[in-house]
Order: structure tokens, then C-alpha cells, then sequence
């Protein structure tokens, strides 16, 4: 399986993006024409009506274009959203390191925030800074002339390469910055997702020593940026006053005739330079929307699985492994599991029990041989019809905040209060539905911290059974539940009509299995 290229951003982000892009280049024309008849009319001595009338065209455009840039930062955002969601639901679960589920955050919580503002600000100052002072030398050169033109034209590129040299040079200094922040945020979900096992094995001090690290080479990271800064301005400030001095300098120097028509030409260049000191820290923008975008393309094109356009024709729900391999847990594995068979999967820690419940509901692909269901490659099904065919209680129960009933109903988001009712009766909830006056609609608390770890592993039941799937995989489903509630689930799982393939290093006699595979584990390494 090969993992896609990082793609660039949605192509309808994109679009609107070039859209808004169009909308500040008429921002600056027509502030650039906005202010070159003001320059005239000082000149020439006119009447302020057109003057008047081009200031109001500008102010309209420019509030007309913030306001679409406001507009589309959010439609953007929706955009990019949609995107992950459409890569995650393919992505390969493997993919899902803690990482990258760190970096996964960052993305959704911070860079798609950051990128929802380019539309109203960025941009603002990418198209409208550096053309507004190329559109406002024409005027200068219909004002002054061309000797006029070349002469500030000359100011504002010195003052620009200035401008470029302090940003790469900012730049430089903030490279690394990102990667600090991205470090920092994937330690902090380490360390609040292992909490309890770093106090107990490290202590309260040991606990935190590698989160204390990659905060300190974070401060470090923007203590470089910072001290670049500085520097950085000042050039940016002075680069930004150049063309100004530089015309008052050269009217004073060769002598002032017109003082209107002098008068005009300050006007231009000061509006041409001003531009120049927003670019100050853009170098800093620019680095950040750079980190921004990479950490959004590489989320945004997980390793995906590829999916056929419609699938296959099936016969049954018959499972079979045919030779398959995915080192270094399995090789070259083959089995069939026939229609209503009870299969229980046995094997020493490590022999690729959960790798293979990945390969029966095509979480992954194995590197060779295939598995069918119903005569049909999973390959060859679309993943919404093999999903509608497998219900799954992983052995980490996932429980959401909010009520019992919404919990079990994702299992089929229409059942009513009395499917759900069932399916909490089947699963031996009665105990936890009874103890409250709101029965199933009873708050789970978050995470589900209202319930036992058995209680939450039968919601997660529940939630299976409540799918009535013709498939149904357990990977130590059972395992927090006590003797006697374990037996009584697992009777009431036996008396299901459909297929059960279970994971257990329990008591394996109460299942009374149909079928047994047993992993050998890995191959010891000559």
C-alpha cells in the first residue's frame, strides 16, 4: 500500500481563496485611483467631486471585500473540516499514532482557526502591501513625471529588499518553532493520557521531567524568535521611512516651484511606503502560515485503504482467510468461519489477535493473501456495506458524554426508546437503568465516568447489539465484568442467530465455540 502525496488544500478552499485574492487587487486599484485624483486635483487645482466620488468607490469595495473575506474565513473553515472528516473515515488505523493524534489536535484546535483568518487579514496585507505602492507609482509618474517615478520607484525597492532580508532572517530564526509547539502538544496528551501510570511508576517530579523538556525547548524556540524580532523591526521601521525621507529630501534639495504639485507627490509616496510597514513581521506570518498549511496537509492525506466505486455481489456472510500475512504478527493464515459459527481467537500476547479483527473488518489490508466475505474480497466492497454487516465492541469501550440512550443508540441512530431498552436488557444493563428515575436517559457523565468499567464494556455491548449486525466481533469484551455477569452476557450472546468472532483470555468453555483459531505468535528471529 502506498501513502499518498500530502495534497494541497480543497480545491473549493482554494477557489474561494483565489476569489477573495481578486477581491483585494480591487481594493488596491481603487484606492491606488482613489488617491492619485486626490494627488491631481491638489495639483492642478480641480474641483474635490471626483475626488470625492473615488474615495467613496474605494471605501465601498474595501468594506464589500472585508466583509466577503469575514465570510469566507468561515465557509473556508467548513471546507477544511470536511475535508478531514472525508480522510479520517478512510484513513488506515494504524495511521492514528499518538503523534499524530497529537498533531490531529493541533490541526483541528489551532491551524484551521489560523487559516479561517487569511480570507479577512492576511491576504489584506499578501495582495494589497505590495501592489498598492507599484499601482501608486503610476500616479506618481502621472503627478511628477517620469524622472519622479524612477526616483521613488528606486526608494521603495531598496526599502522592499530591506523589507526581504529582515523577514528571511526572521524566518530563520522561527524555523524551528513549529516543530517545538508540535512536540510540545503531542508530550502534554502523552503525559494527560498516561497520568495515572507516570505518578505511580516515576513520581510527581520524574512524572513531568519529558513534558518539562519540550515546554523549555519550546520557550527556548520562541525565546530566538523573539530576540530576532527585535532587529527585524527596526530595519522594517526604518526601510518603511525611506521613500518618505527620500522624496522630502529630494524636494528640498532641488527646490520647491509648485508646492501643490510638491504637496502631491509626498502624498503618493507616503501612501506608496506605508504599505511597507505592515510587511514589518510578515516574515513571521509567513512562517507560520507555511508550519500552518504543512501540518494541515499532512492530516488532511492519512494512508488510506482504496475502496471500489460499487461492490461486489455477495453470497452470505461466510468469512474466509485465505493465506494471509502482515508481519510480524501473522503469516500466512487461512481459515473460514461459516454463517452463525461462535469463533474464538486464541493465541500469547503479542500473536496478532487484534491485528487480525483489524483485517476481518478492513481496518487494514494485509501485505498478502485477501479475505472474502460472502465469496467477495473486502477489497472489492465498498466500506459503508461491510461496515452495515459487522457490529464491534473494541476492548477499550468508547463511551460518549451524554445519556445511556444516546450511547446505545449509535449503534442505529433510529431505533426508538424501546429497541434501545431491549438492547440494554440484553446486555445486563438492567442494574444501571433501574438506579436512576431517568432510566435509559440518565447522564453517563463524561466519558462515561458515571459507569464501572463492566458497565461501560455492556454499553458498548448494547450499542452492537442494539446494530443487529450478522457479524459480531469481541475483542475481550467480557473482560471487566465479573464472573457471573460474564457467563450470563456470553449465554445471551449464544443465543444469537448471527456470526460471533471473539477475542478472550478468559474462561473459553462458556462460549462454547464452533470453531477455534489459534495464533502461534511471532517467528523468533534466527
Amino acid at each position: 500500500m502506498t501513502t499518498p502525496a500530502p495534497q494541497a488544500l480543497p480545491s473549493t478552499a482554494k477557489r474561494r481563496l483565489l476569489l477573495i485574492s481578486f477581491g483585494w487587487v480591487l481594493v488596491a486599484v481603487a484606492e491606488a485611483a482613489a488617491y492619485t485624483a486626490l494627488a491631481r486635483a491638489i495639483a492642478n487645482g480641480r474641483p474635490p467631486g471626483p475626488v470625492l466620488g473615488a474615495a467613496g468607490a474605494a471605501v465601498a469595495i474595501t468594506v464589500l471585500v472585508s466583509r466577503g473575506g469575514y465570510l469566507t474565513g468561515a465557509r473556508l473553515a467548513g471546507d477544511l473540516y470536511d475535508a478531514l472528516g472525508t480522510a479520517f473515515a478512510r484513513a488506515k488505523l494504524s495511521w492514528f499514532t499518538e503523534a499524530n493524534r497529537a498533531l490531529i489536535g493541533t490541526v483541528a484546535g489551532r491551524a484551521i482557526p489560523t487559516l479561517m483568518s487569511v480570507p479577512a487579514h492576511q491576504l489584506q496585507t499578501f495582495v494589497l502591501a505590495p501592489l498598492l505602492p507599484l499601482l501608486l507609482l503610476v500616479g506618481v509618474g502621472i503627478v511628477g513625471g517620469p524622472s519622479a517615478m524612477l526616483f521613488v520607484g528606486v526608494l521603495l525597492a531598496v526599502a522592499f529588499l530591506a523589507q526581504s532580508a529582515a523577514q528571511r532572517a526572521l524566518a530563520r530564526a522561527d524555523a524551528g518553532r513549529g516543530d517545538a509547539e508540535q512536540a510540545a502538544a503531542a508530550a502534554s496528551l502523552e503525559f494527560v493520557d498516561h497520568l495515572e501510570l507516570l505518578r505511580t511508576a516515576a513520581g510527581p517530579d520524574r512524572a513531568v521531567a519529558r513534558l518539562t523538556a519540550t515546554w523549555q525547548a519550546q520557550e527556548a524556540a520562541l525565546a530566538r524568535t523573539t530576540n530576532a524580532s527585535a532587529p527585524a523591526t527596526l530595519v522594517s521601521g526604518l526601510a518603511g521611512a525611506l521613500p518618505l525621507a527620500g522624496i522630502v529630501v529630494l524636494l528640498a534639495v532641488t527646490g520647491i516651484d509648485d508646492p501643490a504639485a510638491a504637496l502631491a507627490l509626498v502624498i503618493l509616496t507616503g501612501r506608496a511606503a506605508a504599505p511597507l510597514d505592515a510587511l514589518a513581521l510578515t516574515g513571521l506570518t509567513v512562517n507560520d502560515l507555511r508550519t500552518t498549511v504543512r501540518q494541515y496537509r499532512t492530516v488532511a492525506a492519512p494512508p488510506a485503504l482504496p475502496e471500489p466505486s460499487r461492490s461486489a455481489p455477495r453470497n452470505g456472510h461466510e468469512l474466509e482467510l485465505a493465506n494471509i500475512s502482515y508481519p510480524p504478527v501473522l503469516h500466512g493464515l487461512s481459515a473460514v468461519v461459516p454463517e452463525g459459527a461462535r469463533v474464538l481467537i486464541t493465541g500469547p500476547t503479542g500473536s496478532g489477535k487484534s491485528t487480525l479483527l483489524n483485517m476481518l473488518m478492513r481496518f487494514d489490508d494485509p501485505e498478502e493473501g485477501h479475505v472474502t466475505l460472502g465469496g467477495a474480497a473486502l477489497t472489492d466492497l465498498r466500506h459503508e456495506d461491510l461496515a452495515a454487516h459487522i457490529a464491534y465492541v473494541p476492548q477499550e469501550p468508547v463511551v460518549f458524554d451524554g445519556t445511556l440512550a444516546e450511547n446505545i443508540r449509535l449503534g442505529n441512530p433510529a431505533a426508538t426508546d424501546d429497541d434501545v431498552l431491549e438492547a440494554a436488557r440484553k446486555a445486563h444493563l438492567d442494574t444501571v437503568v433501574a438506579r436512576s428515575a431517568h432510566g435509559i436517559h440518565q447522564d453517563v457523565g463524561h466519558h462515561g465516568s458515571a459507569l464501572s468499567g463492566g458497565e461501560r464494556q455492556r454499553v458498548a455491548l448494547a450499542r452492537a447489539l442494539l446494530k443487529n449486525a450478522p457479524i459480531l466481533i469481541l475483542d475481550e469484551a467480557t473482560a471487566a465484568l465479573d464472573a457471573v455477569t460474564e457467563q450470563r452476557v456470553v449465554h445471551t450472546l449464544r443465543q444469537l442467530p448471527g456470526t460471533i468472532i471473539a477475542v478472550t483470555h478468559r474462561r473459553t468453555e462458556i462460549w462454547d465455540a464452533t470453531d477455534v483459531i489459534t495464533l502461534p505468535g511471532r517467528t523468533p528471529r534466527s
